[in-house]
């Protein structure tokens, strides 16, 4: 009876709609296949962004990150240098930043069965860095309308963005090499420290506190412009000379493969 049942009704045009719909749903993204084995990566990130609760649920909370200047620049005169630049390497950056946080053990489910394709590690750093860059540019374009609130934000957030774009985003791709820790992508967000390590935290400090720290010092002499351009040419620098940089980070990658194999398997 089974057997009849199936050669009757067994024919993938009438699978059930819900079926088709996600096979549509599965197609999203597929503009970003021109771009090669870069573009199908970025496309598979873009899917897992939206297809799992963790990086859902940030996902909602960014907008209210990306609002976070309207607590202070509206009183900016009486906040202090270091603070302000902090506020706007956050912002300019809070999509690379609450993302970037979880660069490459998001992948970490599925990560042995990554190594086991005809993917290089050049073509999958790349992927990942041309994501965060992407992440970067669209907080920065949302994030343009705090411009009104005076030229000295305006500089701040140009040379967060530098910042931002030439250091912080080789930073998060090569301190990622080091987060061996799985990252449960099906559970909550909100106050949950699965998958984060004290490695998470160490890496806030080149991120946020250097800058930060940078401009606080040299506010002190009356010089916060000396390390607005300090902080600006790092970032050019970075960006200038972005391919050795990448270089660096697959090096770091190939050392560090099998650390992350081993790490990821582990469920806690």
């Amino acid at each position: 009876l089974n057997k009849w049942f199936f050669a009757q009704n067994y024919y993938p045009e009438n699978f059930d709609k819900k079926t088709a719909k996600k096979q549509v749903e599965t197609r999203n993204f597929t503009f970003m296949e021109r771009f090669g084995k870069i573009g199908e990566i970025i496309s598979l990130e873009m899917k897992l962004v939206l297809r799992h609760k963790r990086t859902k649920n940030v996902l909602y909370l960014l907008p209210i990150f990306l609002f976070y200047g309207l607590l202070f620049y509206p009183e900016s005169m009486s906040q202090s240098s270091g603070a302000l630049m902090f506020i706007a390497i956050f912002i300019t950056g809070a999509a690379m930043i609450m993302f970037g946080q979880w660069i490459i053990n998001w992948d970490g489910s599925y990560f042995d069965f990554l190594m086991t394709r005809n993917i290089d590690t050049r073509t999958y750093i790349r992927a990942n860095f041309y994501a965060l860059l992407a992440l970067n540019f669209m907080s920065f374009i949302i994030t343009t309308p705090y411009f009104l609130f005076g030229t000295h934000i305006t500089i701040n957030h140009l040379v967060a963005f530098l910042y931002n774009v030439g250091v912080n985003t080789h930073i998060y791709l090569f301190g990622a090499t080091f987060n061996t820790k799985r990252l449960d992508l099906s559970q909550r967000s909100a106050m949950n420290m699965q998958g984060v390590s004290y490695k998470n935290f160490l890496i806030i400090i080149p991120l946020l506190v250097v800058p930060m720290g940078l401009i606080g010092i040299f506010s002190l002499f009356d010089a916060k412009n000396i390390a607005l351009i300090i902080l600006a040419l790092l970032g050019l620098g970075g960006i200038f000379f972005w391919r050795q940089l990448l270089k660096i980070t697959e090096k770091q990658f190939l050392k560090r493969k099998y650390a992350l194999c081993e790490g990821f398997r582990k469920k806690e």
